[in-house]
């Protein structure tokens, strides 16, 4: 291992948490990015725990961080190699973002969907289904408002 990845803060684990170390060189430049794109699960003392979902992978690209953007944070800050199907997978995520659009409206909180193919899978996956108000189009339902956290 070379002294410059020796310094770097990140280990990155297949399954997307990434260990970030305090006492490295680069930890705030490495928090800072890490912000951008995953979740905080505990911060200890001396390695902090963060976690990359499909939720943090959807707000980032909402933020307009690219893909190329995080593949390139984590090979750059990390002591080693970054596991390949995490980038795989995070790309998968990426695509997903725009699918399907949550907001208000006159009618109230609606779920719009980018293909009515994609639709008819969210009323037959069982644990989505039961966030799913009334259809209101093809493509469209209304959300209980109370339930807006749980569905996303």
């Amino acid at each position: 291992m070379s002294a410059a990845h020796y310094e770097n803060p990140f280990i990155v684990q297949s399954d997307h948490t990434v260990l970030v170390e305090v006492d490295s060189p680069r930890y705030v430049e490495g928090r800072d990015a890490l912000a951008r794109f995953a979740e905080l699960v505990k911060s200890p003392e001396h390695v902090h725990t963060y976690r990359i979902t499909p939720l943090s992978i959807w707000n980032a690209c909402a933020a307009g961080v690219t893909v190329e953007w995080i593949r390139e944070t984590l090979r750059g800050l990390s002591k080693y190699d970054v596991p390949h199907h995490v980038g795989i997978e995070i790309a998968e995520y990426a695509s997903r973002y725009g699918r399907l659009k949550l907001a208000r409206d006159r009618r109230g909180l609606v779920l719009s969907i980018s293909a009515a193919a994609l639709a008819e899978e969210l009323v037959r996956h069982e644990s989505v289904a039961s966030f799913l108000g009334q259809r209101i189009g093809p493509r469209e339902f209304l959300v209980d408002p109370a339930e807006r956290g749980r569905l996303k």
